[in-house]
C-alpha cells in the first residue's frame, strides 16, 4: 500500500473531554468527575464537543466515561445511570446536529472501577452485567462506535468484545500500557491483541499512556500487521508516569506542562509512520492540540 492512499485515511478522534470541561469551567472533582456536569450545566458537555469538532476531530466520545455503578455508588446516585447516559448521548447528538458534520459519536466504555488498576477489575459476572447494559444503551442511543477503552487488562476486553457481537456497531478496543508498551496487569500487549484478533476483532488502540509508552505498544502493532489486517493507532495524554496506586480520589494525576501541540503532533506523526490510521488525544490534550495535529499530519 502507497503510503499517500494511507495519509488519507487517517480517522481524527476528539480529545480528553474532562479536562475541557475544566477548562471551560465545569467541576471534575470525585467522585463523578466527568459526569459532574450533567448536575450543574449539561450544555458545557456540548460544547466541548463542538470545540473538538471545529478543530477537526471525526469521532466524538460521548461523555460516559465515568457513568459506571462504581463512581455513581461513590457519590450516592447510584439510581441515576440510565438518566445521565441519556443526558450524554443526547448532548453529542445535540453537538452533531448543531455542526451540521458527519462526525460519529462513540460510547466510551470505561474501566468499571478504577482506571488504570488491573488489580481492582470486577470479576466476570459483574463486568458482563454492566457492560452488557452500557452496550444496550449504545445502542438505543445511536452510537457510531463502541469504544472500550483504557482497558488494563485482556479480561476487560475479551468481556466487552464477547457482549458486543450481538451489534453490528464496529468494535474498538483500546489499552492503557506501561513503560514497556504492554498493559499494566502485565499481560504481553503482543499475546492479547492476537487472541482478540483472531476473535474478529479489527480495531485495536492505546490510550490514556505516556507518548514513550505508546511508541513502544505501536511498535507491537505494526510488527502483528504483518500477521493480521486491522487498523490501529493511538491517543495519548499528557500525565507523567501513572502511580501505581491511582484512585480517582487521590487527584494524584499531573499534567506534564512541557507536552506542546507542536510535540504532541510530533509524536502522532511518528504513530502514522509505523501504520496508524486513528489518532487523538486523552487526558490533557485539548481542542488546540487536536486542531496542530490535523494541520500538520497531511
Amino acid at each position: 500500500m502507497h503510503m499517500n492512499s494511507n495519509k488519507k485515511k487517517i480517522i481524527i478522534l476528539d480529545g480528553g473531554t474532562g479536562r475541557e470541561l475544566e477548562a471551560q469551567g465545569a467541576s471534575i472533582d470525585p467522585p463523578l468527575w466527568s459526569a459532574n456536569a450533567f448536575y450543574t450545566d449539561p450544555d458545557v458537555v456540548k460544547k466541548v464537543h463542538k470545540s473538538f469538532i471545529a478543530a477537526g476531530a471525526m469521532v466524538i466520545t460521548a461523555n460516559t466515561y465515568t457513568i459506571t455503578q462504581y463512581h455513581l455508588k461513590n457519590a450516592n446516585k447510584s439510581n441515576d445511570q440510565l438518566k445521565l447516559l441519556d443526558l450524554a448521548y443526547t448532548q453529542a447528538h445535540r453537538a452533531r446536529d448543531e455542526t451540521n458534520t458527519s462526525v460519529r459519536i462513540a460510547a466510551s466504555l470505561p474501566p468499571l472501577s478504577e482506571s488504570y488498576r488491573s488489580d481492582l477489575v470486577l470479576d466476570d459476572k459483574l463486568l458482563e452485567q454492566e457492560y452488557t447494559l452500557l452496550i444496550d444503551q449504545a445502542v438505543k442511543h445511536r452510537a457510531d462506535i463502541l469504544l472500550g477503552e483504557t482497558l488494563s487488562c485482556a479480561k476487560e476486553a475479551r468481556i466487552i468484545a464477547q457482549a458486543a457481537q450481538k451489534t453490528n456497531i464496529p468494535l474498538w478496543l483500546s489499552f492503557t500500557v506501561d513503560q514497556t508498551g504492554n498493559l499494566r496487569s502485565g499481560e504481553r500487549l503482543k499475546e492479547v491483541a492476537k487472541e482478540l484478533l483472531n476473535h474478529g476483532v479489527t480495531v485495536l488502540l492505546v490510550n490514556c499512556s505516556t507518548l514513550q509508552n505508546i511508541e513502544f505498544s505501536i511498535d507491537i502493532y505494526q510488527e502483528l500487521g504483518q500477521e493480521f489486517t486491522f487498523q490501529y493507532g493511538a491517543y495519548g495524554n499528557r500525565y507523567n508516569e501513572i502511580r501505581k496506586d491511582y484512585k480517582l480520589a487521590l487527584k494524584s494525576t499531573v499534567i506534564n506542562e512541557e507536552i506542546s501541540p507542536l510535540q504532541y503532533t510530533d509524536a502522532v506523526k511518528s504513530w502514522i509512520k509505523k501504520g496508524a490510521s486513528i489518532v487523538g488525544g486523552c487526558c490533557g490534550i485539548g481542542p488546540e492540540y487536536i486542531e496542530h495535529m490535523k494541520q500538520n499530519i497531511n
